[in-house]
C-alpha cells in the first residue's frame, strides 16, 4: 500500500514546479484582468478555483475550496491542504484585484499579456528613460498590471500549496486570496470571520501568517531586496465644515466654508506631530486625499459646506490616540480662525468643533431616534466616503442652529498596523532567509519592520484595546451598517505575521514588472527551505 503511494506520488505530473511552469502560471493569472470594482473581479476566483482543481487532491477534496462572498458580492477564495497528522496551521495570502489599466495609454491593449506588452515597450523605446530601457532590455522581467502587485505572490502560494500536497507536508496549509485590496479590503475583512470561526471549530493550532505582497522600493530607483516582518497601518481622519450662506456682496454676513477648510488644511497636511518612529523606520507625513466644497453650480452664494479628508499613517499608534491629536489641531485651528475673523467682523463668529459622535447624540436628543434613522436609512451612496460626507450633510441641514460647525469623524477605511519583529518565530525565519537569499543567489537581503505597501495582514492579530475600536466605530458614519471591522474576529486571528514576496518595481505604474528569477526560483526555493526547516523537519 504505501509502496503504491510512493509510487504514484512520483509518476504525478506536476504542474507548477519549474521555473518555466511557474512563469507560464503566472502570464495566465495576468491574463485573467481583475481590475477592483470590475466583472474581472467578480469572475476571477471561480478561474482560481478551476485552477486548484487541476491538482487531484482537490478533485477529491472539493468541499476544502471554500467561496467566502463579501459584502460587495464578491468572493474570496479560501482553499486548504489538511495533513491529518498534525492541527499546526499556517496561513499564505495573497489578493488578486488590481488597479485598473488608464495609466498604460497607448500601451492599454496589451496591459494583461506581458509576452505583447514587452514586445511593445522595446519597439517603443523612445518612451522610456534609459533606467526602464535598460529594464526592458535586459530579459530578466516581465511586464504587466497585477504581475508585481500582487498577482506573482498567488502564483508562488499556488506553487507552493502544489508541493505541500504532492510531497504530503506534516502542516496544515490554508492558501487564501482575496479581491478589493485596492480599495476597501472587503475580502479580506469578511474572510478573517469565516476563518478565524473554521480555525475554532477545526481546533488548528495557527502558527504563521505569510503574506506574498512584493518587496516594495524604499526610494526611486532601488534595487534592494526586502522582507517585511509587519505591515504599517493607516487611518483617514477627517473634517466636514458647516459655514453660513451669504451673498458675495454681503460677506461678513456669513461665513466661507473654503476660508475654514484651507486654514484646517494647512495644520495638517505635513504636521510632523503625527510623525512616528520604529527603529531606523519613519512614517510618512499626513497629506489630504480630498479637500472639496459642496457647491455643484455657479452662482454668488458662497460655499457654506466642505469636507476633507487626511491619509495619516501609524506604526503604533491606534486611531484613538490620533483621533485625539487630530481634534486638539483642528480645535486650535478653529479658534485662531475665530479670532483673525475677529479684525473684519464686527464680532468674532462662534464656531464649534464637535465630533460625529457628539453631533448624532445631539441630533437624535433634538429631532428623536426615528428621524435620524429615516434620514440615514434614505442615503444610498455607495462609496463610503461621500456616504459618510451626505451622512453629516443631512444632519446639519436639519436646522439652522448648526450653522457654525465643524465636525470631526473618520473616513473608511482604517488599516491597523501589525508588526511581529520581536516574535521569536519571526526572527528566527527572518535570519534565515536572509541567509539562503544569500548563500543560495547571492543576493544581499533587508530587513523592513513595517511593509509599507498597506496590506491585508492589517486585518490580523489586532492588539488594541476595546477604547480603539469605539471610539473608531462611534465616529465612523455607517460604521456596522455601511463599512464594518470585524476587530473580535482579528484578536482571534492571532499569529506571528511576516511578508515574503518576490522582487519588482514601480507598482501601480505602466512599468509595473517583476523580476523573473526572483519570482520563479528564488523565492519559491526559499518558502520551501522555510517550511521545511520550521514546520516540517523541525
Amino acid at each position: 500500500m504505501l509502496l503504491n503511494m510512493n509510487l504514484r506520488r512520483f509518476f504525478m505530473r506536476l504542474l507548477w514546479q519549474t521555473p518555466e511552469d511557474r512563469i507560464a502560471l503566472l502570464k495566465d493569472l495576468v491574463k485573467h484582468d481583475s481590475i477592483t470594482n470590475t466583472e474581472g473581479e467578480v469572475n476571477f476566483p471561480f478561474y482560481i478555483k478551476q485552477t486548484l482543481k487541476q491538482l487531484d487532491y482537490f478533485k477529491q477534496h472539493d468541499s476544502h475550496i471554500k467561496l467566502i462572498e463579501t459584502n460587495d458580492h464578491k468572493n474570496a477564495v479560501a482553499a486548504m491542504y489538511r495533513s491529518h497528522v498534525t492541527d499546526d496551521t499556517v496561513i499564505i495570502m495573497s489578493h488578486y484585484d488590481t488597479v485598473d489599466t488608464n495609466d498604460y495609454g497607448s500601451f492599454e491593449a496589451y496591459a494583461f499579456d506581458s509576452d505583447a506588452l514587452a514586445k511593445s515597450f522595446a519597439s517603443n523605446l523612445n518612451e522610456f528613460n534609459e533606467y526602464h530601457q535598460s529594464d526592458i532590455l535586459s530579459n530578466q522581467y516581465l511586464f504587466g498590471r497585477g504581475i508585481m502587485d500582487m498577482k506573482s505572490g498567488l502564483m508562488m502560494h499556488l506553487s507552493l500549496l502544489e508541493k505541500a500536497i504532492h510531497e504530503e507536508w506534516p502542516i496544515n496549509i490554508i492558501l487564501l486570496t482575496v479581491p478589493d485590496e485596492e480599495v476597501n479590503s472587503s475580502g479580506m475583512r469578511c474572510a478573517v470571520s469565516e476563518l478565524s470561526e473554521f480555525i475554532e471549530q477545526e481546533n488548528l493550532k495557527l502558527l504563521l501568517i505569510m503574506n506574498g505582497e512584493p518587496a516594495f522600493s524604499q526610494y526611486p530607483h532601488d534595487d534592494n531586496y526586502y522582507i517585511y516582518n509587519g505591515s504599517i497601518g493607516k487611518v483617514m481622519p477627517s473634517v466636514f465644515v458647516y459655514g453660513k450662506e451669504t451673498h458675495v456682496g454681503e460677506p461678513l454676513n456669513g461665513l466661507s466654508a473654503n476660508y475654514l477648510i484651507s486654514r484646517i488644511n494647512s495644520e495638517l497636511e505635513y504636521n510632523t506631530q503625527f510623525l512616528e518612529r520604529y527603529k531606523n523606520e519613519e512614517t510618512p507625513l499626513p497629506v489630504s486625499l480630498y479637500m472639496k466644497d459642496l457647491k455643484e453650480d455657479y452662482n454668488v452664494q458662497t460655499p457654506f459646506m466642505a469636507s476633507s479628508y487626511y491619509n495619516v499613517f501609524l506604526f503604533e499608534q491606534s486611531a484613538a490616540h490620533v483621533f485625539k491629536l487630530f481634534n486638539q489641531i483642528v480645535e486650535r485651528t478653529v479658534a485662531e480662525c475665530s479670532r483673525d475673523l475677529g479684525l473684519v467682523f464686527e464680532t468674532s463668529p462662534k464656531i464649534k468643533v464637535i465630533t460625529f459622535e457628539a453631533l448624532i447624540k445631539s441630533m437624535k436628543k433634538k429631532h428623536g431616534h426615528e428621524t435620524i434613522h429615516n434620514i440615514i436609512s434614505n442615503i444610498e451612496q455607495t462609496d463610503n466616503r461621500l456616504y459618510a460626507q451626505t451622512v453629516i450633510k443631512d444632519l446639519l441641514l436639519l436646522d439652522n442652529s448648526n450653522d457654525y460647525t465643524v465636525v470631526t469623524y473618520f473616513n473608511a477605511p482604517y488599516y491597523p498596523s501589525v508588526n511581529s519583529s520581536q516574535d521569536k518565530l519571526i526572527k528566527l525565519i527572518t535570519k534565515y532567509a536572509i541567509k539562503q537569499m544569500k548563500k543560495q543567489f547571492n543576493r544581499d537581503t533587508t530587513k523592513i519592520h513595517y511593509f509599507n505597501g498597506i496590506s491585508d495582514l492589517s486585518y490580523v492579530n489586532y492588539t488594541h484595546d476595546d477604547s480603539d475600536t469605539n471610539i473608531f466605530a462611534d465616529n465612523t458614519p455607517g460604521f456596522k451598517t455601511h463599512y464594518d471591522i470585524p476587530f473580535s474576529a482579528m484578536k482571534k486571528l492571532k499569529a506571528p505575521v511576516i511578508n515574503i514576496g518576490a522582487f519588482g518595481k514601480d507598482a501601480h505604474q505602466l512599468t509595473e514588472r517583476i523580476h523573473i528569477k526572483s519570482v520563479s526560483e528564488e523565492v519559491p526555493f526559499v518558502l520551501n527551505k522555510i517550511f521545511h526547516k520550521f514546520f516540517i523537519d523541525k
